[in-house]
């Protein structure tokens, strides 16, 4: 399948003065021939980012910088940014607000590229997005939620950015198959969180072929606890995963390539010691 790498209607080329993107690197799996990028929060322990961020340099070859308050985010400055990130052999990607005012898609706008040009000096050029909920208490129609995306990637690609860096996260209210069609009409791409899929009962996901071509990243997590709404939303190591969640878990991490980004979304360095070689294990069976 063809992928489209802008919005329809717009044109390819805006001419935006950027900071150099920086190259991703890729880590050798264990065991195996695959060669992935592979990603930690900026927090996995007390500190401040900069502090994080020096700790997971040489561990991971990317850091996801978790911008999840929008108000407090934009008033970030340099001593929650430091210049000095820069330096470090990592690359950096965001992880936008939780708290996004959907209704008014513009303001959303403006607070994602008022955050993205924050970390300019990175060379930032993806994140990760949790779309308009179609599911749920204060859900959207699809339409209506098709509607405030597409206002969405267009600001995001006139400010100079590829929709196919802009991805979009299956959450809670939002399993993606429903807005799948514009997903594909905007040219955005998908971010894969497996421990929503169990948590939420989003596996019919798992047989969208059309999201999958789209795959850019993989959130690597286990749901604490299934049967509560707290454990749901609660981000553990893959130990907690049954055989059923470990089937669910190998067969996102088949889809894991080298324009995949393997993210261990768990906040805890010592979850994500025990979850590698989990991971590893996996790959080696899928034959990555």
């Amino acid at each position: 399948m063809d992928k489209k790498t802008h919005v329809n209607g717009l044109k390819e080329t805006v001419s935006i003065s950027r900071c150099k993107t920086k190259t991703a690197r890729r880590h050798p799996v264990k065991g195996t021939n695959a060669v992935i990028t592979t990603a930690a929060p900026s927090w996995v322990m007390a500190g401040t980012v900069y502090e994080n961020c020096v700790f997971l340099e040489g561990k991971v070859d990317e850091v996801s910088l978790l911008f999840f308050e929008s108000e407090a985010c934009l008033a970030y400055g340099e001593e929650d940014l430091p210049r000095g990130l820069a330096q470090l052999d990592l690359s950096y990607h965001v992880h936008l607000p939780l708290d996004l005012p959907w209704p008014d898609a513009n303001a959303v706008a403006d607070i994602i590229l008022g955050l993205m040009d924050k970390v300019d000096f990175l060379g930032v050029r993806q994140a990760v997005l949790h779309p308009p909920l179609t599911l749920g208490e204060n859900a959207f129609s699809v339409e209506v939620a098709q509607q405030l995306l597409t206002v969405v990637a267009r600001a995001w690609h006139s400010h100079g950015f590829d929709c196919n860096d802009l991805l979009i996260e299956n959450v809670e209210g939002a399993c993606l198959i429903d807005i799948a069609p514009v997903i594909e009409d905007l040219g955005l791409g998908v971010c894969i969180d497996i421990g929503h899929i169990i948590a939420y009962g989003h596996h019919a996901l798992l047989d969208c072929c059309d999201l999958f071509d789209r795959l850019r990243m993989i959130h690597v997590n286990a749901p604490a606890d299934v049967l509560t709404a707290k454990g749901r939303s609660k981000h553990a190591s893959l130990l907690h995963l049954d055989n059923a969640g470990k089937y669910v878990a190998r067969k996102v991490l088949q889809h894991c390539g080298e324009n995949c980004t393997l993210v261990y979304e768990l906040f805890s360095w010592k979850h994500i010691e025990t979850t590698i070689p989990i991971v590893e294990e996996m790959l080696l069976i899928e034959g990555k």
